[in-house]
């Protein structure tokens, strides 16, 4: 599912025309979402203290977003996330400490791309 996601994420395919400056954040934006979805489909994620320390994060990449002039570009990846993965199976993930720990990570590492493109932003 996530590789669906990924496939439908916005920037992926043939287009007539070049890709917006907006394109990169919204991309950030969206993935951010697939990988804290995937994160949270984890045994027992909902109740473990990282969960919640990248959960706030995430909230507050959104407001530091909104700050700068990015907020409406990482709420249109939002939407496109919510138009997706509402229309598709999710994909789960597996039983065990390690496959959570990947999880964990790669939602870590969307969420430092969604910062690193926070920062390059300009309206």
């Amino acid at each position: 599912m996530v590789t669906a996601a990924v496939l439908l994420a916005p920037g992926c395919g043939e287009r007539a025309a070049p890709p917006s400056r907006d394109e990169p954040l919204r991309r950030a934006g969206f993935r951010s979402l697939a990988a804290r979805d995937f994160l949270i489909s984890c045994p027992d994620a909902g109740a473990r203290r990282e969960v919640a320390y990248q959960a706030a994060r995430h909230e507050e990449l959104k407001l530091l977003a909104a700050r700068n002039g990015a907020g409406e570009t990482v709420a249109l990846g939002e939407n496109e996330w919510a138009g997706v993965s509402r229309h598709s199976r999710p994909e789960a993930c597996a039983d065990g400490e390690e496959a959570y720990r990947q999880a964990l990570a790669a939602y870590g590492g969307a969420l430092d791309t969604l910062a690193g493109r926070i920062a390059e932003y300009r309206p």
